[in-house]
């Protein structure tokens, strides 16, 4: 296996360009990568449709989800275009193969995932796995010199392995795959989600008074975009818990039927703008009847 990565880099390209949502590339060239100053110390790197978050302090620079080869070593090149200060962590958000990829960009950092990415990244025995270096439990402060960057995991998310980077210092914070601004991500796409977990995920990045949120998926600043999923994801805990409940009393059989029968009667047609509405909402419906049933 080759060090930080061990799969063939032709592979993984060949699938995420496959699969990671590279729209833009099948009417022509995608577009070009984008480094943006956000803050004093963070920049938000954004190529083939997946953002990264590089945080640069005087002694060294932290960069999350390289995400697959060639990004990985587009990513490199461009850190090394606005810094001179050594590349010494490489954070993945979660588990999923096509954030935890790309490493092999960066032999020299060391490469963090919350610990329960080795309950999951060791079993596929077809896509790339990351070598670990740290891990964390709870919680992980990082200080790059001048500026720290606090990794945590609250509950999880996409995945179990969920990480929340922030950067206190500056307003910033970075997660992947729990929210995408004004769409519902496709039904293919939630099955591995804790929608309960998102919800808290998503009230504790929020209570941290952040004034730039970088998501895994979309250019620019997502403030907005999270703030609207908290009043989604509020709002469908409460209506779907309430179905429940209500359900509960009337013995288990009856519990099991509202599950399966609650996207038929849970509609906010005043979604119906986002994109996806149609075929992604009620998948959101069953996944936190799911959650809140299961746990997971």
């Amino acid at each position: 296996p080759m060090s930080k990565y061990k799969t063939s880099a032709g592979l993984v390209a060949g699938l995420l360009m496959a699969v990671g949502g590279i729209a833009s590339a099948q009417e022509g060239q995608p577009p070009e990568p984008t480094m943006d100053k956000v803050s004093d110390s963070v920049y938000h790197y954004f190529s083939f449709s997946y953002s990264s978050m590089v945080v640069v302090g005087e002694d060294a620079v932290l960069v999350t989800d390289p995400s697959f080869d060639p990004r990985g070593s587009m990513l490199r090149a461009a850190i090394e275009e606005i810094t001179a200060a050594p590349i010494k962590y490489v954070v993945l958000s979660h588990e999923h193969y096509d954030h935890a990829g790309g490493t092999g960009s960066f032999t020299d950092a060391q490469v963090i995932c919350h610990e329960a990415c080795h309950e999951v990244m060791d079993m596929s025995p077809l896509l790339p796995v990351a070598d670990i270096d740290m891990t964390y439990d709870d919680s992980l402060t990082l200080d790059l010199g001048g500026v720290s960057v606090d990794l945590v995991h609250i509950a999880p998310g996409d995945g179990i392995a969920t990480t929340v980077a922030h950067v206190p210092s500056d307003g910033v914070v970075f997660s992947a795959d729990m929210y995408e601004p004004r769409s519902f991500t496709a039904p293919e796409f939630v099955e591995d989600k804790n929608y309960v977990g998102t919800r808290m995920t998503f009230h504790e990045m929020l209570s941290w008074n952040p004034t730039y949120a970088i998501n895994g998926h979309s250019p620019g600043n997502s403030l907005d975009a999270l703030k609207e999923n908290r009043v989604l994801f509020d709002r469908l805990y409460d209506d779907v818990l309430a179905e429940l409940q209500s359900a509960m009393k009337e013995g288990p059989s009856q519990l099991w039927m509202a599950m399966f029968n609650m996207p038929n009667r849970i509609k906010y047609e005043e979604y119906s703008d986002w994109q996806n509405y149609e075929r992604g909402f009620p998948a959101y419906v069953r996944r936190m009847a799911l959650s809140i049933l299961h746990g997971g």
